[in-house]
């Protein structure tokens, strides 16, 4: 009998830890101290800068989600050629860091989502 009793606390309990999440849960995720750049997504499918600006050479990059839509980002140079680096930011409070190499120039920030055109700034590297 007492097993029986037992069983759906069991249960419940599980499910309530369950509900928890993991450690990599988006409350947890900080901006690195070392990103030479940050860019933030917001409400109104919008960057927080229309411009950004950084230094010639290696980037390390951190994108934070602060909307309630998923996104991306993706760097397209003078040319109109998109890199192949990705960030992606699929939830509110997420953060994506990468490092890339970027020359002197300018370049197009852009989410490429359908639906995000508007999210588009100017990062402007010397």
């Amino acid at each position: 009998m007492r097993t029986r009793a037992l069983a759906p606390l069991l249960v419940v309990g599980a499910l309530a830890l369950a509900a928890c999440g993991g450690g990599d849960s988006a409350s947890d995720a900080t901006v690195p101290a070392d990103a030479d750049l940050t860019i933030i997504a917001v409400e109104g499918l919008v960057w927080d800068a229309s411009t950004y600006t950084a230094s010639a050479g290696e980037l390390t990059i951190a994108v934070v989600n602060n909307s309630n839509q998923p996104h991306n980002l993706h760097i397209v140079d003078a040319s109109g050629v998109q890199l192949p680096d990705i960030w992606d930011i699929p939830s509110m409070g997420t953060i994506d860091t990468d490092t890339v190499t970027l020359s002197a120039g300018t370049y197009t920030l852009i989410c490429t989502i359908p639906g995000h055109g508007n999210m588009k700034a100017e990062l402007t590297v010397g």
